[in-house]
């Protein structure tokens, strides 16, 4: 736990009393590869923090997979939109390899922010982030070339090569598997 609350306090400085509070709210859940952590259709009511291994969000379009994000160690993670709205996922998070994940119910979370100002500016300030990293996803298919978003994804996670499915990754680029294999060779 100690680099769960690394990152917290890192947003927030959190005291003692804050810390326990989070500590025992938390749950370790340990999922297998094809684990869902999300599911299409059911509302999403966790949110977690990634101690090992990585998920991988997508949606189905056409009964074809589309991978909309990776989400790695040290990493936040959850279904915002559902959660929030109350309504069910339209996507899925799926466990790609053995993954332990440090979690909370947002129920929890919301008491907690209730109680103490700190760990309800700590979540305001996770919910922004995942508003801008989303926003500038977005902005990148608007913007960029397949190149610039493969170089992007390179600079930012270069370890995804070895660890996701090809066609994963030219899913998330926006590709085809042929298109990441030139960008790749091109290298």
């Amino acid at each position: 736990m100690d680099e769960f609350f690394k990152q917290l306090n890192a947003i927030r400085q959190l005291n003692d009393n804050e810390l326990t509070a989070f500590g025992s709210a938390l749950v370790v859940r340990e999922l297998k590869k094809g684990d869902l952590w999300a599911e299409e259709g059911k509302k999403a009511s966790l949110l977690g923090f990634i101690k090992k291994g990585y998920l991988r969000k997508y949606y189905l379009k056409d009964g074809v997979e589309v991978t909309d994000y990776f989400y790695l160690e040290n990493s936040f993670i959850g279904d915002i939109p559902s959660i929030i709205s109350k309504k069910p996922s339209i996507a899925n998070i799926v466990a790609m390899e053995p993954t332990t994940v440090l979690s909370v119910s947002y129920a929890k979370l919301d008491a907690l922010c209730d109680k103490y100002h700190n760990i309800e500016h700590i979540m305001r300030i996770m919910i922004e982030q995942t508003f801008i990293t989303f926003y500038y996803r977005s902005f990148s298919f608007i913007s960029n070339s397949p190149k610039e978003r493969y170089a992007d994804l390179m600079a930012g996670h270069p370890d995804i090569l070895q660890r996701a499915a090809q066609y994963h990754i030219a899913s998330f680029l926006g590709i085809t598997p042929q298109h990441l294999s030139r960008l790749r060779a091109a290298k």
